[in-house]
């Protein structure tokens, strides 16, 4: 299997749709995924505002099926995997790399607050060694507004020596821009790429050497923000 290339640009947690009996309206997903692609948007199924947390294992698993069936590209998906149950990370995460996904965004298990760094050192640690494959390719999820369990500095500084090739960046969805640029300047440099939360900082993240920005207002503005991505560095940029 050939090693993934690193996923860059602009990402949308992508809205999943539902019907009145609560399953995914799985038609409805696919088309707004291809829109969304046709845009040069990736997908990062599974995120915060897509549902993620009130699927099933099994209805994630079947969703990428269905995507990559459908002839969605697998090297522009980043779904969600990370779960409050380590056997469903790894589960989750087992598949997305079979499929061929870029990488998967990793919430930390986000139940129990107060855990401490090598209490997460550990969840992660587990799923790598239980994943194990050199496709994997794991991006941090910090959002501790609404996990409460967040990812600290410290952390990453400890998987990166441990799993250099297998850590593969952050999305900050901190909202702090000083905390984005702490990560882009201690960590950018070393291969781990940042991507901010939104594409209020996207501007900034690319001067600063970051990857691109995971914003959930892709799913309605997608050519735009794309747009803004595929310009930064011209002078126009900041009048977009």
């Amino acid at each position: 299997m050939v090693t993934p290339k690193k996923i860059r640009g602009v990402l949308s947690p992508v809205l999943t749709p539902f019907n009145a009996d609560y399953s995914v309206a799985e038609e409805r997903f696919v088309d707004h995924c291809r829109t969304l692609v046709d845009c040069d948007v990736g997908l990062a199924i599974f995120g915060t505002n897509s549902e993620g947390n009130s699927l099933s294992v099994r209805e994630k698993m079947q969703l990428m099926d269905r995507l990559v069936d459908e002839g969605l590209p697998a090297d522009r998906m980043m779904p969600g995997t990370g779960c409050c149950s380590l056997s469903d990370s790894i589960e989750l995460t087992r598949h997305a790399v079979e499929l061929g996904c870029a990488g998967v965004l990793m919430l930390p298990p986000f139940f129990y607050k107060g855990v401490s760094d090598a209490g997460l050192y550990r969840n992660y640690a587990a799923i790598i060694d239980a994943v194990a494959s050199e496709q994997l390719r794991i991006y941090l999820y910090h959002i501790p507004h609404v996990s409460h369990v967040g990812i600290t500095y410290g952390l990453i500084e400890h998987l990166l020596r441990d799993f250099p090739a297998t850590i593969a960046g952050v999305k900050d969805s901190s909202g702090d821009w000083n905390n984005t640029l702490g990560m882009l300047e201690q960590f950018q440099p070393h291969g781990f790429d940042v991507f901010a939360g939104s594409e209020p900082f996207l501007l900034e993240t690319m001067r600063h050497g970051g990857a691109g920005c995971i914003s959930a207002t892709g799913n309605v503005n997608a050519s735009a923000i794309s747009r803004l991505y595929a310009t930064w560095q011209e002078n126009s940029a900041d009048r977009q």
